[in-house]
């Protein structure tokens, strides 16, 4: 019996500004169960370091052996990790953007060590599409937050 695919919605911002605070989100549809949000915040980053990063955060939360479609209004990312992750392990990483090359490199050891099957979707950002709104709500939560530190 084939096992049902998660959904995985993921958003990153960075707010213009002294320390430039930035945040990351993720929303994850469960097959069975409910969804599983995180964000978190960072401080002097860049909103591409925060895109990966809710990458990074949401694939560390699905179990093993489970298929997901990985959704982002950054299309970019989207295309950079359909194409060039297979490249990027190869060359050990040495040609990524070192901004996002630790983001890159725990994108792979989830994908590998936890043999997830991983679609790249693009989603266009603001659509009135649920789970993208969600995770955009949160990478702005931890943007805010970030803000106050």
């Amino acid at each position: 019996m084939p096992k049902k695919e998660w959904l995985c919605y993921t958003d990153g911002s960075c707010k213009a500004g002294e320390n430039a605070p930035g945040g990351w989100g993720f929303f994850i549809k469960r097959p069975d169960g409910p969804p599983i949000e995180g964000w978190g915040s960072a401080t002097r980053t860049l909103a591409k370091v925060m895109e990966y990063r809710a990458v990074a955060e949401a694939l560390a939360q699905l179990p093993d052996d489970v298929a997901v479609t990985v959704f982002s209004d950054n299309e970019s990312l989207v295309k950079n990790l359909d194409r060039q992750l297979d490249n990027w392990r190869t060359s050990s990483f040495a040609n990524v953007d070192p901004t996002i090359v630790d983001s890159a490199r725990r994108i792979s050891a989830a994908i590998t060590d936890r043999q997830l099957r991983v679609q790249w979707q693009w989603i266009r950002s603001h659509n009135g599409n649920a789970g993208n709104e969600r995770a955009d709500a949160l990478a702005a939560q931890g943007a805010r937050e970030a803000k106050q530190q």
